[in-house]
């Protein structure tokens, strides 16, 4: 049995469903201490119920990435509770999209607010503590949609490009003072939010997200696109532009 002292901490934010709930349940399993933060209160905190349920060490806590505040108080609870915070799954996010001259300042507001700059703030929050002990792990869940910018989701693909950019600029500024920092490529997985967009596929569910995550835990490698077949389609996407550009011109959004 280890002891208590011994289990690593992890911070996950955006875990009252989908991915992060996903993200959450399976570092409990892991045997991790781990402190969830979103908005909606409710959900968190069956979350936190159904966790805790199953033996886990878990700590829920009200969380708007937007408010930088909100950010501070989230990761600053969570220390005093378990310690200094190992690892860090950067998680929330909102999707949604329409064409550019059709957005409303206050949508691109939001959603820059919290897909990137709550990220950055998420960070900013814990990788002093990090830095200090030369030990911890950042993982940012980005999007293919950040390789493969989508049409008629081209802020969302925005935000979630400039967080893959993010990540390797991080990741070669603190690799050399021991904290790792990964990004993962999910494509459309299961979730609320994919519902609501009214996806017409049929979708991995979110613990092939959490999977990544663990893996990543292990390997410290800098990232991974989940399910496995959107690599090659990041690599076709990338070499030839051009045919990409002609092929979305056929498409109407």
């Amino acid at each position: 049995m280890r002891e208590e002292a011994a289990l690593p901490v992890a911070l996950v934010t955006g875990a009252s469903s989908g991915i992060g709930e996903s993200v959450a349940e399976r570092l409990a399993r892991e045997g991790f201490r781990v402190a969830i933060g979103a908005r909606r209160q409710d959900k968190l905190g069956a979350v936190a119920e159904k966790l805790r349920a199953a033996g886990a060490q878990v700590l829920a806590l009200p969380l708007d990435v937007r408010d930088p505040a909100s950010i501070a108080a989230f990761a600053a609870a969570a220390q005093a509770a378990f310690g200094q915070v190992d690892l860090l799954v950067a998680n929330a996010g909102i999707g949604g999209g329409g064409k550019i001259e059709a957005l409303e300042d206050e949508q691109i507001s939001a959603m820059v607010e919290t897909n990137l700059l709550g990220v950055v703030r998420a960070v900013r929050a814990v990788l002093p503590g990090m830095l200090g002990r030369g030990r911890g792990h950042v993982i940012v869940i980005a999007s293919v949609a950040g390789a493969i910018p989508v049409p008629g989701l081209t802020l969302y693909s925005a935000t979630k490009a400039a967080l893959i950019a993010f990540c390797t600029g991080l990741r070669r500024e603190v690799a050399h003072r021991g904290v790792a920092v990964s990004a993962i490529l999910p494509g459309f997985i299961a979730t609320e939010m994919t519902k609501q967009q009214g996806v017409p596929l049929r979708m991995p569910q979110p613990t092939v997200v959490a999977d990544a995550v663990m893996r990543l835990w292990r390997t410290r490698r800098r990232g991974a696109v989940v399910p496995w077949f959107y690599a090659p389609l990041i690599a076709f996407s990338r070499t030839f532009p051009g045919l990409v550009d002609r092929i979305a011109r056929r498409i109407r959004f």
